[in-house]
């Protein structure tokens, strides 16, 4: 009887374990750097949301990967949105048409605290004018923490002004389940895990010429899979759901893309320079074609500030541990040209 009673403890302890539960800690945050990879909808994606629940094992391994993207997390005035002082956001679209006015550069800004991470405002660029729209009812992507069988709803609104034009309002409703937990494997590795299914309403207008202009109700449904210390999904597919079968339109997975080590020697094409490792955490290192030669290195931001300079190659490669993670861009003054080249600082 001891042992039958030892072994069911034990069997308990071992699922109590696997249940992990998502917290603050496990949200983005200002000066992040998350990498995700984008993915091909593999033909059979759809029925395997179908199985959730307790102690899953959900096997995404042969995702075929196409283009990653690097989510840098930026305080509003390190954007171009610097009206939003304290709140913290990233680059979530590029563009956005609305008939009658072209949005460029989309920003969603967070807040963060223990019960919810939440859009709070979002940025939108106009013919070059840098447009703030802060959220009257946040959406709150997630209330905190996650844990299996919780479920939430919420809703959300925002309206923005656009010179010259009308107003542009969205508001809408979501609805967060915690369905399952288990494992979830993908071309990144394997992960204890929970899995939230959002669905997410929202009914748009906008008003031009003293018109209004109503957008059809739009219903999208997310799936994330979460994990300890990520920062970001270990897997998120969006889609549409009609009469309960849902057709993904995007899939994402965590991605780390892989350390290289500086080799002995370097071929690089004439006219080019290589930079490596790219992305870069502590030492930058560069290299040009064999017959040329580095006389001078310059490092800007994002926004054109200088942050770094050297006379002739930095033989000990360039540290960049002081920096905050995002893009730089490297100008390589060689003996037969200037070249100039990309490199990520991601923590």
């Amino acid at each position: 009887m001891k042992i039958a009673l030892f072994a069911f403890w034990a069997i308990f302890c071992l699922s109590a374990e696997a249940q992990i539960s998502i917290n603050r800690a496990e949200m983005p945050q200002s000066g992040d750097t998350i990498r995700v990879m984008n993915a091909t909808i593999p033909p059979n994606f759809g029925s395997r949301l179908a199985a959730t629940g307790p102690n899953k094992n959900w096997d995404f391994s042969d995702l075929q990967p196409t283009t990653d993207e690097l989510w840098s997390y930026r305080l509003g005035i390190q954007t171009p949105y610097f009206f939003f002082l304290t709140a913290y956001g990233r680059q979530v679209q590029e563009s956005l048409s609305l008939f009658v006015v072209e949005l460029e550069q989309l920003y969603d800004f967070y807040n963060l605290n223990n019960n919810r991470f939440a859009v709070t405002g979002k940025g939108f660029t106009v013919t070059g004018l840098p447009l703030p729209a802060f959220f009257t009812d946040p959406d709150e992507v997630f209330f905190l923490p996650l844990t299996y069988l919780r479920s939430d709803t919420s809703t959300f609104a925002f309206s923005l002004s656009i010179p010259t034009v009308g107003e542009y309002l969205s508001r809408g409703g979501r609805k967060t389940e915690v369905d399952g937990w288990g494992t979830i494997k993908t071309p990144q590795g394997t992960f204890d895990c929970l899995r939230v299914k959002s669905t997410v309403r929202t009914l748009d207008s906008i008003t031009f010429n003293g018109f209004t202009i109503g957008i059809p109700i739009r219903t999208e449904v997310q799936y994330y899979w979460l994990a300890k210390n990520e920062k970001a999904p270990i897997l998120k597919a969006t889609g549409t759901s009609f009469f309960g079968q849902f057709t993904p339109n995007s899939i994402q997975y965590r991605y780390n893309a892989p350390v290289l080590v500086p080799p002995a020697k370097v071929q690089v094409e004439a006219g080019k320079v290589l930079l490596y490792p790219n992305p870069v955490s502590d030492v930058l290192y560069l290299a040009v074609n064999s017959i040329d030669r580095i006389e001078a290195v310059q490092m800007f931001d994002e926004y054109g500030k200088l942050v770094k300079a050297f006379q002739g190659k930095p033989q000990a490669g360039i540290d960049v541990r002081d920096l905050q993670s995002g893009i730089y861009t490297l100008r390589v003054y060689g003996q037969y040209g200037v070249y100039t080249e990309k490199a990520v600082v991601a923590r």
